[in-house]
């Protein structure tokens, strides 16, 4: 069964979101004011009311608007905030960014693990990978959440032409290419400095205040096919995890 239907449709929703991202912040609808209706929004878009709300949702989830009963959609800000959490409540979703956030690649290529290199990635000095590098964004207008560095084997480079490389993770393209399934897969979150390379395009100084977030993917035979290391400036992104206890059935 094909994935194109769901991809339109996930698309639909994102580009209504980003469309009414943008007529707030130019002042169409001023803050205190309310946007169009449900079905004012249907028929404008000519789409069905489930897409306009997943579109509502991500103007909520940004902080731009709040959903009140009786009243309708109420404009409370025309800039999202900077900070942006990440609410984790099941495996799937603790193996990936949020579905509100996509890459801009900045650059790709091939490279050799030195030590330093090799002790982030937890992989043998010398080891050949080729490497995605991007900038992750909320959307076009905010700041950015961080700089992503994508390791993968090199047998799995074509994944960066593919058209949805941007905005889906790229352990599930690999798996859709190459068949390569993810039997396991760490993560670790460290606190360091923000390195020169990057903090230009984050917007922030060399040495501030950074959050690292480091997943690694691995296949059959523990083979490490995948790591990938985010780095996000001070206040621009936080992490949270819902848990809940098992409970045992009555006998």
């Amino acid at each position: 069964m094909s994935d194109k239907p769901r991809e339109r449709k996930l698309s639909r929703y994102r580009d209504i979101a980003t469309r009414l991202q943008k007529e707030i912040r130019l002042g169409k609808y001023p803050v205190g004011d309310l946007l169009p209706t449900e079905t004012e929004l249907m028929a404008h878009y000519s789409t069905s009311r489930q897409t306009v709300r997943e579109a509502l949702r991500i103007l909520m989830d940004q902080g731009l608007i709040v959903r009140r009963v009786g009243l309708g959609s109420v404009i409370i800000a025309t800039e999202p905030p900077v900070l942006f959490t990440h609410s984790v409540k099941s495996l799937s979703e603790w193996l990936r960014y949020s579905n509100e956030t996509y890459r801009d690649v900045v650059r790709s290529g091939e490279i050799v693990a030195d030590r330093d290199l090799a002790a982030l990635l937890k992989c043998e000095p010398g080891k050949q990978w080729f490497l995605i590098e991007s900038i992750r964004r909320v959307d076009q207008f905010a700041a950015p959440l961080g700089w992503t560095e994508i390791y993968v084997l090199r047998k799995f480079a074509g994944v960066v032409k593919r058209s949805d490389h941007g905005r889906a993770p790229v352990h599930e393209q690999i798996a859709k290419m190459f068949g390569q399934t993810t039997e396991y897969a760490q993560m670790e979150i460290f606190v360091r400095k923000m390195p020169a390379a990057f903090a230009k395009a984050l917007q922030v100084e060399a040495g501030s205040p950074a959050l690292t977030v480091v997943r690694r993917y691995y296949g059959l035979k523990e083979e490490l096919f995948e790591v990938t290391v985010t780095t996000h400036p001070e206040g621009r992104y936080t992490y949270s995890m819902d848990m809940q206890r098992s409970l045992r059935p009555r006998v």
